[in-house]
Order: C-alpha cells, then sequence, then structure tokens
C-alpha cells in the first residue's frame, strides 16, 4: 500500500472510531382517495376497508365505518360520512432492522405529525394530539388542509424477545411476516412493527379526470401547497376489477409532476377489451407492484406484507383505480417522521386513486329514479326481515338462548363485514342496487343527491340514515 492510501485509510478508521451503527427504517402504507369524472375529490370516504383488531387504540374509541353492507341505520354510535375526510391513510407499518451484530436492546423514539389530518388509529399506545378530532361526546369537528395532528412514542424498546397478541385479523398477521426486530411501548405492548391509521383533507397529487368524448383517462398535476416545483412518480399502473373477480391492468409510464395543472401529463383508455381479462392477471398484477416496490427501498418481504395486507381492496374489490408510487418528498411533508435512533429511513407508499365508473353512475341514476313508495316499502320489509328472526329467538322459550346466540353470531359476521347481508336475508331490489356501488357507496350516493338531487335519493338517505355528518359550527351558532 502506498503511503498516500495507508494515510487515507488510516484517517478514516480513525472517522469511524466510537461512531454508532446506524440502524435501518422501512415504512410502507396507502393514501386512498375517491375521484367523479371532473377529477375532483369526493368526500365521506372514512370507510374501513380492512378493520382492524380491537386492541388497536383510537382516541374516541371509533373513527372509521366498517365494512358492513349493513345500513348505517341499524348501528349505534357509528360515525356516518365526514363530508371534510377526502382521503384515508390506511395501514402504514414501520419495521426496524438492526445493525448487522447488534443484540443488545435498544431504546428510542419515534414522532409522526399528519398536516391536513387526524391519525386515528395506532399501535401500540403512544402519545397522540389530534385537535378538533372529537369531544367527549364523539362530536367530530372540520378537517382542513391546515390541520395538524401528533403521534409520538417514546421510551420504544427495540431488539427483545417479547409475546405479541393473540390475533388471527388477517390485515394485522400479514404484517407480521417480516424479519423485523420486535418493538415493545412503555406499557408492555409489543410488536412486529409500528402501525397507524388516519384520514385527511388533502388531493392526491394527480387529478385523473374522464374525457366526455373519447371517454379516455386525463392525468393532470395537483401539487397543492408542496414546495417544491415538481416531483416524478415513477410508476403506475391502471387497473379494472370486475364484479365476479377478472381484472385487467395496463402498466402506464411515468409522469414528472409541476406546477402546470392545466395540460394533461398522460392520456390513456379508460376501457379495456375483452381479450385484456387475462386468466393469471393478478398474479402478473401482484409480481409488477412488488418489482417496483423492492426497487423503491423494500425489503422482498416487506413487499409482500404489504401486497398481502391489502389483497381485498387493491385486487379483489371491483372498481377502476390508479395505483402508483408516492414520491418521498410528498410523504415527507404531509407525514414528517423523526427517531432518536441513528437510523436510513426509507419510505415506500403507494397512492390509490379510485374512479368513478360509468356502471357506478348508471346505478346512481337508477337510485334517483326509484319510486319513493317503492324505496319505503322495501326499507321497511328489510327492517322486518333483518329483525324479524331476533324478535321470534327472543319469544321462542323452548330454545331462547340457543336460538338468540345463533342470531347474534351471524349479526356480528354480517355487522363486522365478514359475511354478506345476503348471508342473513333476501335484499330488496332498491338496496341491492345501492350495495353495487361498492365500498364508497354512501359518498357516493351523497355526491349524487348534491350533484342532482332527486325524491329518490332523498327518500334513500332518509330510509336508510344515510345523511352525512355534520360539524358543529365552530362559532357556536
Amino acid at each position: 500500500m502506498t503511503k498516500t492510501l495507508l494515510s487515507a485509510a488510516l484517517m478514516l478508521a480513525a472517522g469511524c472510531v466510537g461512531a454508532e451503527p446506524r440502524w435501518v427504517l422501512h415504512e410502507w402504507g396507502t393514501f386512498t382517495s375517491l375521484q367523479d369524472e371532473s377529477g375532483q375529490a369526493i368526500g365521506g370516504i372514512n370507510t374501513d376497508d380492512e378493520p382492524v383488531p380491537p386492541f388497536v387504540h383510537r382516541p374516541d374509541g371509533f373513527s372509521l365505518i366498517n365494512p358492513s353492507e349493513l345500513p348505517p341505520s341499524y348501528f349505534k354510535g357509528v360515525p356516518v360520512c365526514h363530508p371534510d375526510v377526502t382521503m384515508r391513510l390506511e395501514t402504514p407499518v414501520i419495521y426496524f432492522h438492526p445493525p448487522a451484530g447488534a443484540t443488545d436492546i435498544r431504546t428510542a423514539s419515534v414522532a409522526l405529525k399528519f398536516n391536513g389530518g387526524w391519525l386515528s388509529e395506532f399501535y401500540p399506545d403512544a402519545g397522540v394530539t389530534v385537535p378538533g378530532y372529537a369531544d367527549e361526546h364523539h362530536r367530530f369537528g372540520h378537517l382542513l388542509s391546515t390541520t395538524e395532528s401528533q403521534l409520538e412514542w417514546t421510551d420504544l424498546k427495540i431488539g427483545g424477545d417479547w409475546p405479541v397478541t393473540n390475533t388471527t385479523a388477517h390485515v394485522w398477521t400479514a404484517p407480521r411476516a417480516v424479519a423485523a426486530a420486535l418493538v415493545q411501548a412503555e406499557n408492555g405492548e409489543s410488536e412486529r412493527f409500528l402501525f397507524y391509521r388516519g384520514v385527511a383533507h388533502l388531493d392526491a397529487p394527480l387529478r385523473i379526470a374522464r374525457d366526455s368524448v373519447t371517454g379516455s383517462l386525463v392525468f393532470r398535476s395537483q401539487l397543492e401547497a408542496l414546495p417544491t416545483d415538481q416531483i416524478t412518480l415513477p410508476s403506475l399502473w391502471l387497473v379494472d376489477i370486475q364484479p365476479g373477480g377478472k381484472l385487467a391492468f395496463r402498466t402506464l409510464p411515468p409522469v414528472t409532476i409541476g406546477r402546470d395543472s392545466g395540460n394533461p401529463l398522460l392520456v390513456t383508455p379508460a376501457a379495456f377489451g375483452r381479450d385484456d381479462y387475462e386468466h393469471g392477471n393478478l398474479a402478473k398484477l401482484k409480481a409488477s407492484l412488488q418489482t417496483a416496490l423492492v426497487a423503491g427501498g423494500l425489503y422482498p418481504d416487506e413487499a409482500r406484507a404489504l401486497l398481502n395486507t391489502w389483497e381485498l381492496s387493491y385486487f379483489k374489490s371491483p372498481g377502476l383505480r390508479v395505483f402508483f408510487l408516492v414520491p418521498r418528498t410528498w410523504t415527507d411533508f404531509y407525514l414528517p417522521l423523526t427517531t432518536s435512533l441513528p437510523a436510513d429511513l426509507n419510505r415506500v407508499m403507494v397512492g390509490r386513486i379510485e374512479l368513478v365508473t360509468p356502471a357506478q353512475r348508471n346505478n346512481l341514476l337508477e337510485l334517483a329514479h326509484y319510486p319513493t313508495n317503492v324505496i319505503s316499502r322495501e326499507a321497511g320489509q328489510l327492517v322486518q326481515d333483518f329483525f324479524g328472526p331476533m324478535s321470534l329467538a327472543a319469544t321462542n322459550n323452548l330454545a331462547a338462548d340457543r336460538a338468540m346466540q345463533r342470531v347474534n353470531q351471524e349479526f356480528e359476521q354480517v355487522g363486522t363485514g365478514l359475511k354478506p347481508l345476503s348471508a342473513f336475508v333476501s335484499i330488496p331490489k332498491t338496496y341491492r342496487t345501492y350495495l353495487d356501488l361498492g365500498r364508497f357507496r354512501n359518498a357516493l350516493i351523497l355526491d349524487e343527491a348534491k350533484r342532482q338531487p332527486t325524491e329518490g335519493l332523498a327518500q334513500l338517505i332518509a330510509n336508510y340514515r344515510l345523511q352525512a355528518y355534520q360539524p358543529p359550527d365552530p362559532t357556536g351558532k
């Protein structure tokens, strides 16, 4: 070795003496929006695609509408569509990977801020500040783009061998299938990751409109308050899933989003040909997403965990949607994260924009023109058919306990979305049309009632109590 090289090596070694080994932190999650044919965000999407187990912490005890097919009128205390919610932050998880050879348990803190949103669920327990989220009477305030909420885990222990909570919930066990260090909070709760969720009054970085003449999808920029002139979306996919599970998808070219929101970034057909719905497309789409997620910085088992967690809403729920990898700049601006660990942080988020389809618009038109007396009659019949077995079980003295137990079990399965309503009762045509709108059906009904109010829509909303939540006036008027 030459004298110069030896000197450089000694200087490098001296600089590394005492340097703390760096951890690797990886995070994934989903930002979901719903846009109409003009590319405008539709509010009221505080619907829970994948409910998490009851041990998850919530500042107010509840926050999202569960995915049950039951009308909201059949529940008590469940929030209805909050008009300010235009984005959902779904299941971000943070993994901790220790430096090579590390065996000691490490103590650290992690803090998050959500600019424009409420951090509404988290695990393990943490300190949370959510202004305007809900008071002691569960009255939610207005959610604004200027709203700020915070979440902080302090004195986390990382790298031990602790038991995790027993659950079989797929949405919870899927993220565990990752080779990462265990994390324990001050109260003793342990998990393979840090988990949180939220809702926001934000727009996606893309606005996707449907051309009224050609039917094509036109992508435009939507940077909002982001303090940068442009960001690049490296990977995008257009996916259509039909009722019954047939799937077609198209990989789209990267787009660079700038301050110009008028000129199209990308134009692509909204429709697919019959031959595009090939057997095996699901595996091909998952493989394409997996490759992009790993290229974005996730480990292969982390990418698989993300895709497995969102199997239902990504790949099995009917609808037309666009997926894209969210630029780190966008995530860091709206969801800044800090940690006391000396760590390299990689955040790989998926953007998901659900698009209103012609089929959904036709269903809305059909609902708008149902006679009001038909809606009232069928709503009453559904109530009678649903609650009738409970009344019968309660008055059946011979086997009341057994019958009531069976009915309650079935009610719970339908009420939590584990079973469709049709497994319990016959569904009338008007309500079936409403269910066919998909998971965002309540938001779509309310949006259509504002766009083109009719007596039919008003009757449907009134009979099933689908009214939007009305935040209290901050002035007290």
